[in-house]
């Protein structure tokens, strides 16, 4: 049965140790990206790690491309980030001292919160300093450069990518994994970065006969294999089937934290249990903020479903009364030439000339109410936009951005 269906079989512990005794180690554009994210100290403790297996370990040639591709936007956003939260600060700070000090703070506690926001500032400035010189000077990227020196796997010619496009058009359209979940966020060619980096990962795995490790922090479906209780029972069936059909090995995958926790164990160190709450507080951190992204597109959803609603329903009532309108003006004209004989057809003429006023006040408030309406749904959209396009921003951080 397990040599049947290997992707179904999860690994015992001697099967897990053996791989990292003897297997390689491939790492993810996100892996390297999160560096930037992450203190100095978590940041050391994960590069000595790597460092640890220089003997094991590889670069994708598509993942060092998109690294290069976009660390300067990571060391930007960080930058950003630091700025926007030493404006909140000062601001709070501004707001506490906008008259004299606070009524319900004694003299010394006012005095030491003074103290303390100017050392957050402090330190905040010394952050948005450091990665301002990122910009110039990168200790991260000359650590990874010098980590993966030749290390880079082969680079595909354009015709094997043209190959890798073709049938990644097909893939995608059946759902195989790696990257097709890519196909709703990405144009182009850029969508199949996930499944040059796998064809990457086999084509290393089949030229040294060796198990394969994969450190990633992506996320998504088309990578991990999850049950329907959300459990993550490890990397997709398929890719475990389809990398021991091609290499003929076995395949293993593993987040930041979990590489940074298993790999001190399997070393026999002692587990970085700050830099590991550090960077499982920035996932959760980041899943929040998705989930909260998403509630709000559905409240959006549901907002821009009932006005679509009553748009419909208001577009209706203004072309009855347009109907309406319409027929009493013909019957107004059909009477007009009678009623210059009659009194009575003249009083009825004016009974509808006043129902006429009643139903173009009508008209007015409704046309009104839909124009309302539209721009609240205008507005709407724009919202939904916005929250759309930061959702796909905060899912790629997850994984590596590659636009």
């Amino acid at each position: 049965m397990k040599d049947l269906f290997p992707g179904y079989c999860k690994k015992t512990e001697a099967d897990i140790k053996r791989i990292w005794e003897h297997g390689i180690i491939l790492f993810d554009t996100n892996v390297l990206l999160n560096l930037y994210r992450y203190s100095d100290s978590t940041q050391n403790t994960i590069l000595e790690l790597i460092k640890r297996f220089s003997k094991q370990i590889y670069l994708p040639h598509q993942a060092a491309l998109e690294y290069n591709r976009n660390r300067y936007e990571v060391i930007a956003e960080q930058e950003k980030a630091y700025n926007e939260f030493l404006e909140k600060i000062s601001q709070i700070q501004k707001d506490l001292q906008s008259t004299s000090k606070p009524l319900f703070l004694s003299t010394k506690v006012d005095k030491e919160l003074n103290v303390i926001f100017e050392k957050v500032g402090d330190e905040v400035k010394e952050s948005i300093q450091k990665y301002s010189d990122f910009l110039k000077s990168d200790p991260i990227y000359n650590s990874i450069s010098e980590l993966f020196s030749n290390r880079i796997t082969k680079q595909f010619s354009e015709d094997e990518l043209k190959e890798i496009f073709k049938e990644g058009e097909e893939r995608y359209k059946n759902k195989v994994p790696p990257g097709f979940e890519d196909e709703k966020t990405k144009e182009g060619n850029r969508k199949y970065g996930d499944l040059i980096l796998w064809k990457q990962v086999i084509q290393k795995a089949k030229e040294l006969k060796k198990d394969v490790i994969l450190i990633t922090d992506e996320r998504k479906i088309d990578w991990w294999w999850k049950i329907k209780d959300g459990r993550n029972m490890g990397p997709r069936q398929e890719l475990v089937e389809e990398i021991k059909l091609h290499a003929n090995v076995d395949f293993h995958m593993y987040s930041s934290e979990r590489f940074l926790s298993y790999g001190q164990s399997f070393l026999k160190e002692k587990i970085n249990q700050q830099a590991l709450e550090e960077i499982q507080a920035m996932k959760k951190a980041e899943l929040d903020e998705i989930k909260r992204i998403q509630f709000m597109e559905k409240r959006i959803f549901e907002r821009e479903l009932k006005a679509k609603d009553e748009i419909n329903f208001l577009t209706k009532r203004i072309e009855d009364v347009n109907e309406k309108m319409f027929s009493l003006r013909k019957h107004q004209e059909s009477l007009f030439k009678d009623s210059m004989e009659s009194d009575d057809v003249k009083e009825y003429l004016h009974s509808m000339s006043i129902h006429e006023a009643e139903l173009n006040e009508e008209k007015m408030h409704l046309v009104s109410k839909l124009k309302s309406l539209q721009k609240l749904l205008k507005e709407s959209e724009i919202d939904s936009n916005e929250d759309k396009m930061r959702y796909i921003k905060y899912f790629n951080e997850f994984k590596h951005r590659k636009e």
